[in-house]
């Protein structure tokens, strides 16, 4: 098979979208059922990503997203394809607006790629294809509907644009692929699609996703980020639902209790940081042993991986937890969030808690801190863990969807 393979222009700044990515490339590249792969992308990402544009299997396609003309062309794409949608909603003559649609993808600039590329199916492992009704079938990644959850956590604007977006994917996609049953679960009931539309194809939990396989030594990130030994890690990106909230009053709790520790958080900073969170730390009087580095080097992050103290995941909803799986693979001490897919990782009530109770969370923080017993429990699980996972055909699932696609495409034919 011939796999056309998106990666978002915009998805390094993305975190656990570009590893995601970057983890089903791996395992896709090692399928004997493929013989070439066709990354489609931007120049930035094609420049991060040359280990693996040097494989004999792939083929890179560049769409300059700098460019004015492009940029034009998708969006009255984008315009046309939004209203074509919204008239059949009103009038379902269901054949005549799929020819139309098809006929809209001639001005969208991926068009020429796909048709001159001849591949059989096309993969956007994003929610958001760029592209739909093109000459091939087109497969999504759905990672999550977490508006649906947490409403008030996006602003009318926001959940309008990506119930937009969500709808256009499930309907006018060929095929959705998803990480977990949850959110298979959460598709089939928001969007009333059928069951068979969307598979479940968990990533390569066992692998690291990371480009470097290098790590920064001791000495190096203590000097960097001016560090000291003892800290708790969290790495996530400062969206609500992140909930640094709640493990910020958790770790201040541990702290008046005399335990003598850091806080350090990676990831993305975006503006609830600047506007919120900020301010949290101040009045918890939390400036000197809290530090939001922001997104850091792959090497840095191995690196704060190997030498924290604690991994601690409070976040409030995650399809599934790239944080838990890199500190269960590097064997850092880690306890999380009893939600969504997050106890099924761990596989041990021992080492989660109750994520709005800040409480809890602080007397799991001191349990990983202060409990020998527990943390050694802990990372024996994690190893336990990642040996099942191991054991897992990763690859299988999505070559399986691949050639189920590609048989319907011809089929239809």
């Amino acid at each position: 098979m011939k796999i056309g393979y998106y990666i978002h222009h915009t998805t390094i700044s993305a975190g656990g979208i570009f590893t995601y990515s970057i983890g089903i490339l791996r395992e896709l590249l090692k399928s004997t059922d493929i013989e070439k792969i066709i990354i489609i992308t931007s120049n930035d990402v094609a420049s991060k990503i040359q280990n693996y544009i040097n494989d004999e299997k792939i083929e890179t396609k560049i769409v300059d997203r700098n460019n004015i003309l492009i940029n034009l062309k998708l969006w009255i794409w984008y315009v046309l394809f939004f209203l074509t949608i919204n008239f059949q909603r009103l009038i379902p003559i269901n054949k005549f607006f799929h020819f139309l649609k098809q006929k809209e993808a001639n001005l969208n600039p991926y068009q020429k790629i796909i048709t001159s590329s001849k591949i059989d199916v096309l993969h956007i492992p994003v929610q958001y294809s760029p592209i739909y009704k093109t000459l091939v079938p087109v497969i999504i990644t759905m990672h999550d509907l977490q508006e649906y959850h947490f409403p008030h956590y996006f602003s009318f604007k926001e959940r309008l644009g990506r119930k937009i977006k969500n709808r256009m994917s499930i309907n006018d996609s060929d095929h959705i692929i998803v990480s977990f049953n949850h959110v298979k679960n959460d598709i089939i009931k928001s969007f009333m699609i059928e069951e068979k539309k969307v598979s479940v194809c968990p990533p390569p939990f066992a692998e690291s996703w990371f480009l470097q396989k290098n790590e920064t030594d001791w000495s190096s990130l203590a000097k960097k980020y001016e560090l000291e030994k003892k800290y708790l890690l969290y790495p996530a990106a400062t969206w609500k639902h992140k909930n640094h909230s709640k493990l910020l009053e958790a770790f201040k709790e541990i702290i008046d209790d005399g335990l003598d520790y850091e806080l350090v958080c990676t990831g993305n900073k975006t503006e609830f940081f600047d506007k919120v969170i900020r301010k949290w730390i101040k009045e918890l009087n939390l400036s000197n042993t809290v530090h939001f580095l922001g997104i850091v080097p792959e090497e840095d992050l191995i690196g704060l991986y190997k030498n924290t103290s604690l991994v601690v995941i409070p976040t409030l909803y995650e399809a599934g937890s790239g944080p838990l799986y890199e500190a269960m693979r590097y064997e850092a001490p880690v306890i999380c969030s009893n939600v969504t897919s997050l106890p099924y990782t761990i596989q041990n009530d021992d080492f989660v808690f109750d994520p709005t109770n800040s409480v809890a969370i602080a007397e799991k923080i001191k349990m990983g801190l202060t409990t020998e017993e527990f943390r050694k429990r802990n990372v024996e699980n994690s190893k336990l863990r990642m040996q099942y996972f191991k054991e897992i055909d990763y690859t299988k699932n999505f070559i399986e969807v691949y050639k189920m696609i590609k048989q319907n495409s011809l089929f239809k034919k």
